[in-house]
C-alpha cells in the first residue's frame, strides 16, 4: 500500500472525524474527546492547520487521495533536537503496514528536514503492535515504566524507545513544486520551505 503525507487541510474534515470518532483509535489519544462532535473535530484540525509554532509537525496520512490518518513530531527538547513520534490510524487500515510506513517517512523528515539528534516514542505495553513499529524502524527499548492512563486513571506500564540520528541519510524526497528527486544532504532551503511538497 502506497502512502504520502502531506499538510492536513480543511477538505479533509470528513476524513479526519470519520477516523477519529472511534473509541479504540480516540482511547490512545490524550487530545481527542469520544465521541467526537463536529465542533471539536473542526477545532482539532483547524489547531493542526494552523500550527506554526514549530513545537510539533503534524502530517495527514494520504491513501487513495484519503486521509487515513495522522503522523507527527511532538513535544520537543528544549534545545529543539529531541521530538517525540506520535500516530493515529483508522482502524479499518490497521495491521497494515501503514503505521510502520507513514513513521518512516517522518523519522526521515526529523533528521534530515529538522536536523534532530534523536526521536523518541513510547507505547502501551498492552498495545504490543506499536512497539512492534517502532521496531521495524530501527528504535531501541530503553525502559519500562508504570503510569497512570489520563482517560481511565489506570495504572499501565509503558514502554519508552528511542532512535538516534544515523551517520548518514540517504533518503529521498519528492517536491510538489519541483520536478525529480534530490538527496536529502542536497535539497534547497526553498523547496524544504514550501507547504506543497510531500513524500515518497
Amino acid at each position: 500500500m502506497k502512502i504520502t503525507l502531506r499538510k492536513p487541510k480543511m477538505s479533509d474534515f470528513k476524513a479526519f472525524r470519520e477516523t477519529f470518532n472511534d473509541k479504540e483509535v480516540a482511547k490512545q489519544l490524550s487530545g481527542f474527546k469520544y465521541p467526537l462532535s463536529l465542533k471539536h473535530a473542526k477545532e482539532k484540525l483547524n489547531e493542526i492547520i494552523n500550527n506554526n509554532k514549530g513545537d510539533y509537525y503534524e502530517f495527514a496520512i494520504i491513501y487513495n487521495k484519503k486521509l487515513i490518518g495522522l503522523v507527527c513530531l511532538e513535544k520537543p527538547s528544549n534545545d529543539k533536537k529531541t521530538f517525540t513520534l506520535g500516530y493515529a490510524i483508522s482502524r479499518k487500515y490497521w495491521n497494515k503496514g501503514i503505521a510502520s510506513k507513514a513513521s518512516k517517512k517522518i523519522i526521515e523528515f526529523g533528521f534530515s528536514k529538522l536536523k534532530l539528534k534523536k526521536i523518541i516514542a513510547d507505547n502501551d505495553e498492552d498495545n504490543p503492535a506499536s512497539g512492534r513499529v517502532l521496531e521495524k524502524n530501527g528504535f531501541r527499548f530503553i525502559k519500562k515504566i508504570k503510569k497512570k492512563r489520563e482517560k481511565t486513571g489506570k495504572k499501565i506500564n509503558v514502554l519508552f524507545w528511542e532512535i538516534t540520528k544515523p551517520s548518514v541519510l540517504y533518503s529521498t524526497l519528492k517536491c510538489g513544486v519541483c520536478s525529480g528527486f534530490v538527496r536529502s544532504r542536497k535539497i534547497s532551503t526553498n523547496i524544504l520551505q514550501s507547504k506543497d511538497w510531500r513524500f515518497l
